[in-house]
């Protein structure tokens, strides 16, 4: 593909008709990896690029036979689009076939975004400046896009960036794509894209990007309660303002600097309150968009039970309360073969440290990968200085056409001068492929291995861990793909060889329908070997001791952009020294293009010998738009455990690309109280409003 050069300024309407579109080069040859690989999609698609003085154009033709029949539910920024029809356009600027962008657009005119980290990771939490406008019409649907050449970061010696584009047409569940649509590669198969020319002698990036912020809040006075429903005043309400931002900083073609100052993530959205009935710690996501940026690069270990470095250690107190983060720099991107990551953050309040990051990531043959990694928590807070170190390789490679990788990390850690290094390792071998889908992993981690800044779930142990899944496609009674396992398997033990805890199932029915529906049957067996008294429930505490027991789990879902969409789990059997059942499901419903009720509910009851107790999980969202860039969310969640209701509003107006608005509103209540919920005495709350100013240097 060329991108024609635009000489007049392009209207973003929606309606690609200005007379330059014509005289671009027309992408048209897209094959189907869903539902018949390789024959020619059904609907015709189009797409073509212009290069303009600010950034690229891309103009997108979505012809359809049916418009009436167009699914479009979605407004909201940054929400899954698979809902949906969408267009994705994946670029790879420095062409190094690893790394690239991910832009989509559905029929109203949603945005997402993303970094791509590989062949199936595409960190969709990036925010990049860009802009598009989608129109439906008599012949089907079209959009315009302009991705500002700044938030590229490309090289400009290269001959072309990597491209490729995906479809999705939501009612018949088709997928479609110009490159890489061999089921075993896929719209992120960076190796299978093709290239965009016309690209030569680009503008430089503007040396400095700025976001000053303006914030504004009041708090209502904090409380904590009795069980008697009286409570006391941790602090009292209070009313104020702040400001600070932050700067990017092109340091080159392809590496970036970034600075806070008082950073703020009032606008990020509250975790997800989760009934924990195991005795390992829960793991949660980053959200907050500093950290979030550029975060593959410093991926290292086995995401959620072995990390090295875990963002959420910065800035965060264990229970999740905010820490303030007085300043923060970071540096990012590419340098010939090698990709670079630096972050430093000086943190106040109780954590008051200076935390540090630092990783190395060489291009090895043609996909894989070698690095290091270094972090280091010091300053005048913590009693002792914390360091780790580690090495890892990746290596993506085919057999015949079939995918096959092989990953390992070795790490350790040291807590103070002079203390004992502490170690952990893992070896994993993946073979995942449209047919079958195989791995097989080891992991070793010394007792003590606590990275600072990283997360484990549980030191002490050897794990052994592996798949075997099959999926064949029958092509008949309405089934695209069953989804079969003979066995899955996790296995812990001390690092003496004594079991800890192990669970094995296998998927004996499992299908995804050419409807979109699915189903399953999940048969399981679970061991775990405490090895002291812990509270599974509060007012339930088990004893150490050895339990063994089976469960059986089916799940169904109905197809996705329905406008009533759901799914149910049920289990039963066994649980530990008892029996549990368990009912669950989740229910949307779309009325596009404005609105969007979900909500969730999970009961699980278990009974003992002299105990019994059931939790409730229950949370309800919606999303109410009147356009892409105005919209508000209501988040309200409930559980039984931490006994308390939460709620978390957001209004969110982005008046131009960068620049962004947002009124946000926090609280929760107890419940369970003698004399209800003291809806005038929340335990905290707060009223937020933000302004976020985006302008260049």
């Amino acid at each position: 593909m060329r991108a024609a050069a635009a000489a007049a300024p392009i209207r973003l309407d929606g309606v690609p008709d200005e007379p330059i579109w014509l005289a671009a080069d027309s992408l048209t040859d897209f094959r189907q990896q869903e539902p018949r690989e390789g024959e020619p999609a059904t609907e015709r698609t189009v797409v073509r690029f212009l290069r303009g003085e600010q950034g690229l154009y891309v103009g997108i033709w979505a012809y359809d036979r049916d418009p009436g029949a167009i699914v479009r539910s979605l407004l909201r920024r940054d929400a899954d689009p698979e809902a949906d029809d969408y267009v994705a356009v994946i670029l790879d600027p420095q062409q190094d076939r690893r790394t690239g962008f991910l832009f989509s657009v559905n029929p109203n005119g949603q945005m997402l975004d993303g970094e791509i980290r590989g062949r199936e990771d595409a960190d969709t939490d990036w925010n990049g400046v860009w802009d598009a406008r989608a129109r439906v019409g008599a012949e089907g649907w079209t959009a315009e896009l302009v991705i500002p050449w700044q938030t590229l970061r490309h090289r400009r010696d290269a001959g072309g960036w990597g491209l490729n584009v995906y479809r999705l047409i939501r009612r018949k569940n088709e997928e479609v794509l110009w490159r890489g649509w061999r089921r075993q590669q896929g719209a992120f198969f960076l190796e299978e894209a093709g290239t965009l020319e016309g690209l030569a002698d680009l503008p430089r990036r503007r040396l400095a990007e700025l976001r000053p912020y303006l914030l504004g809040q009041g708090v209502a006075a904090s409380r904590t309660f009795r069980s008697d429903g009286t409570d006391s005043v941790l602090a009292p309400a209070r009313a104020d303002a702040d400001i600070g931002g932050e700067v990017k900083l092109a340091l080159g073609s392809a590496l970036t600097g970034d600075v806070t100052v008082n950073t703020d993530f009032a606008q990020v959205e509250a975790d997800e309150q989760v009934v924990n009935l195991t005795r390992f710690p829960l793991f949660f996501e980053e959200k907050r968009q500093f950290f979030l940026e550029q975060a593959g690069i410093f991926d290292f270990g086995r995401r959620g039970q072995t990390q090295l470095f875990h963002s959420r250690r910065i800035g965060l107190a264990g229970d999740g309360t905010p820490l303030p983060i007085l300043a923060g720099a970071r540096l990012s991107g590419r340098a010939g073969r090698e990709r670079i990551g630096l972050l430093a953050v000086r943190t106040g309040g109780a954590e008051d440290a200076v935390d540090v990051v630092a990783r190395l990531k060489h291009d090895l043959f043609r996909r894989g990968s070698v690095g290091g990694i270094l972090t280091h928590q010091g300053g005048p807070g913590p009693a002792t200085t914390r360091r780790a170190a580690g090495l890892d390789l990746e290596v993506p490679t085919l057999v015949g056409d079939q995918n096959l990788v092989v990953s390992a990390f070795g790490a350790g850690t040291w807590d103070g001068a002079g203390a004992a290094r502490r170690d952990a390792w893992r070896v994993f071998v993946d073979y995942p492929n449209d047919n079958v889908d195989h791995f097989l992993a080891v992991s070793r981690i010394e007792d003590g291995f606590d990275p600072a800044l990283g997360f484990v779930r549980q030191a002490g142990i050897w794990n052994y861990s592996g798949g075997f899944r099959f999926f064949p496609r029958p092509g008949r009674w309405g089934v695209r793909r069953l989804q079969l396992t003979a066995l899955s398997f996790d296995v812990t033990t001390s690092l003496a060889g004594d079991l800890d805890h192990a669970s094995y199932s296998v998927r004996p029915i499992g299908a995804e329908f050419e409807s979109g529906a699915q189903l399953e049957i999940m048969l399981q067996r679970q061991v775990d070997v405490p090895p002291d008294t812990f509270e599974i429930f509060p007012g339930t505490d088990l004893p150490p001791g050895r339990y063994e027991w089976n469960r059986v789990e089916a799940g169904v879902e109905s197809p996705e952009g329905r406008a009533l969409a759901g799914e149910l789990q049920l289990s039963v059997g066994d649980f530990y020294a008892g029996s549990a059942w368990a009912v669950g499901g989740a229910f949307t419903a779309r009325i596009a293009p404005h609105l969007i009720v979900a909500a969730e509910y999970e009961r699980q009851t278990v009974r003992f010998a002299a105990s019994r107790f059931t939790t409730h999980e229950a949370r309800m969202r919606l999303d109410v738009a009147a356009t892409p860039r105005l919209t508000s969310a209501l988040f309200l969640q409930w559980d039984n455990e931490n006994e308390r209701l939460t709620a978390n509003v957001r209004v969110h107006f982005i008046p131009r690309p960068g620049s962004d608005a947002y009124l946000v509103w926090n609280s929760a209540w107890p419940t369970g109280l003698p004399g209800g919920t003291p809806w005038s005495r929340p335990l905290r709350g707060a009223l937020v409003g933000k302004l976020v100013y985006y302008f260049r240097l």
